[in-house]
């Protein structure tokens, strides 16, 4: 009955993190984010609609919960930016380390408590001046690691955040899950690549068994593509980050890996 009981506990806890992991961006809605002196209360700032505008460098970053353990944030060529940062004034420009996901980073959720804990100097979700205890005055002050209290939709692809920050003051988070994918993995076969992190090339495993083969950004945009696969794939040229490579066999099955170039 003891083992009976671990083989299930053990599954429990594999389906509430495969629920959490994936790819994540801030709902696109008013009230997607906002603070206030209570859980669930954000009376002292909210976004609202016409935020989703001058805020789109934002709501478009994502936060990957790779399966892997390995966490990132993605933000693109620009990113929301605030005074505390030293910038001159709020708005969107280009990230600022350690803020801007080029320091590795991983995740752990730990299901009875719905604890989403991000490590790494840097890593955030939501909001980057946001930590457990207080608000950043500076990115030198950066934490590695953060704590984040989640709830889960049922069908689990919305998440929301509260995160105390200081006592009587929160920050509230809604996130879902990104639907711009590019594919749909659904009965689709994970082949390896490796080294995973790659520098300058991967190496496909099963390349005599495939016909084509397409390389995409996190963001879904196609970056190779080739009729001729060979065993290795020069990635020196692509900038860090996470990438999904598709391929199709020779049986007309479909392929998919994830690798990170570092």
């Amino acid at each position: 009955m003891r083992k009976i009981y671990t083989i299930l506990l053990i599954l429990s806890f594999a389906v509430a993190s495969a629920q959490v992991e994936g790819t994540w961006k801030l709902a696109p809605q008013a009230a997607a984010l906002g603070v206030g002196p209570a859980l669930g209360d954000i009376s002292w700032w909210a976004n609202n609609e016409a935020d989703l505008d001058i805020r789109a460098c934002h709501f478009d970053d994502l936060y990957v919960l790779d399966e892997d353990g390995t966490f990132m944030n993605v933000q693109g060529d620009e990113t929301w930016l605030e005074a505390w940062q030293g910038v001159e004034q709020d708005g969107c420009g280009a990230p600022i380390a350690p803020h801007d996901g080029s320091n590795p980073a991983t995740w752990a959720y730990d299901s009875e408590s719905g604890d989403l804990t991000v490590n790494g100097l840097g890593a955030y979700i939501g909001l980057a001046k946001v930590y457990n205890g207080g608000e950043l005055t500076s990115p030198d002050d950066a934490v590695e690691s953060i704590i984040y209290p989640v709830t889960m939709s049922e069908n689990g692809d919305t998440m929301k955040i509260n995160i105390e920050i200081q006592d009587g003051a929160y920050w509230h988070f809604v996130l879902v899950k990104d639907d711009a994918s590019f594919v749909s993995e659904n009965n689709l076969v994970k082949m390896q690549v490796y080294p995973n992190p790659a520098t300058d090339v991967i190496t496909l495993t099963n390349s005599s068994d495939l016909r084509n083969l397409q390389i995409f950004s996190i963001q879904g945009k196609l970056i190779y593509e080739t009729d001729q696969v060979e065993q290795t794939v020069d990635v020196s040229n692509l900038p860090a980050g996470i990438y999904t490579l598709r391929a199709t066999g020779k049986d007309d099955k479909g392929y998919i890996a994830k690798f990170v170039v570092e």
